[in-house]
């Protein structure tokens, strides 16, 4: 059974925009407008941070855009930046954060997100955004752009998701290229989400489900059925082996979703590396399934069952 589970900022605007109805007037949200390329080393404490428009606001009843002023500045979050909330980043902006921390951090259109350093609670990828995660700390990490790109940090988990424009509706799979960091929860394949795992480490399970794919790539990979009827209609692995950037997996946690009719075709395939330096042959494809949708709180956001 499917539950939608809102996000912390779906909660916090419901909430808002509740009190306003009982009230009989309406919430006016707060905006902090970064138009110009710029360093932030401070507290920026509104509802929003904008970056690549000047002026406008959200629709508070739909959250439709209504901005003014486009713009396409590089602006840099170091030690002593704070987002309070939440920051927006449209029209093909540069963000990097490297120090100080954010509440939420969503790209959209072709922006590119780049975090070494500092922390965030919630960040979200979306259109045909990229965000290249070297360094620092996010609390969860979740791809429904064009792609993300994981060499370092710690997450507390990682998502692989279809693409979504702003309204929700699916363009296409989020790609998920992962080299090194720690995912200290699971990994998880979404959707049409394809997530390719070449190193780092995980605390958590490797996860295919609603149509997901997982990519994993080294030598010696081999995945041993241990549960082909868990609970949640799952498929449950037993993952040994290498991965590219030589991570040792011993009896890692892999977990598929089998019933392609209700949740989806849900895939994992290993790839090992043979003889020959960067030649690689397929050694496995599995199809199976899976069914829930991560997205943003102006989207309907709900998550598989899990096990």
């Amino acid at each position: 059974m499917q539950r939608t589970v809102p996000t912390l900022f779906t909660c916090l605007l419901c909430a808002t925009l509740s009190l306003s109805a009982l009230s009989g007037a309406q919430a006016q949200f707060t905006y902090t407008f970064f138009d110009q390329d710029t360093t932030i080393n401070n507290d920026v404490t509104t509802d929003f941070a904008i970056v690549g428009f000047s002026g406008g606001s959200y629709d508070e009843n739909d959250l439709s855009r209504h901005f003014t002023g486009p713009s396409s500045p590089t602006v840099q979050v170091v030690a002593g930046g704070s987002i309070s909330n939440e920051m927006d980043i449209f029209n093909n902006s540069h963000v990097h954060v490297s120090g100080g921390s954010a509440g939420g951090i969503f790209p959209y259109d072709n922006s590119v997100l780049t975090i070494s350093g500092g922390s965030a609670s919630f960040v979200l990828s979306q259109e045909h955004s990229v965000i290249n995660m070297m360094g620092g700390n996010v609390d969860d990490l979740e791809g429904q752009g064009k792609q993300i790109n994981v060499s370092g940090g710690t997450m507390g988990t990682l998502v692989a998701n279809v693409t979504t424009d702003y309204q929700g509706n699916p363009l296409g799979s989020c790609i998920v290229n992962v080299t090194g960091g720690t995912v200290t929860g699971d990994i998880n394949a979404f959707n049409d989400g394809i997530l390719n795992l070449y190193g780092g480490v995980f605390g958590g399970a490797l996860r295919a489900a609603e149509g997901g794919t997982l990519n994993i790539y080294g030598s010696g990979l081999v995945a041993s059925l241990l549960n082909s009827n868990a609970a949640n209609g799952y498929s449950v692995y037993a993952l040994s082996g290498t991965l590219d950037d030589g991570t040792v997996l011993a009896n890692a946690d892999l977990k598929v979703r089998n019933d392609g009719v209700t949740y989806g075709h849900s895939s994992f395939t290993l790839v090992n590396a043979t003889p020959e330096p960067g030649a690689y042959t397929l050694m496995l494809g599995l199809g199976v399934s899976g069914v829930g949708l991560w997205r943003r709180r102006r989207v309907s956001r709900s998550r598989s069952s899990s096990i």
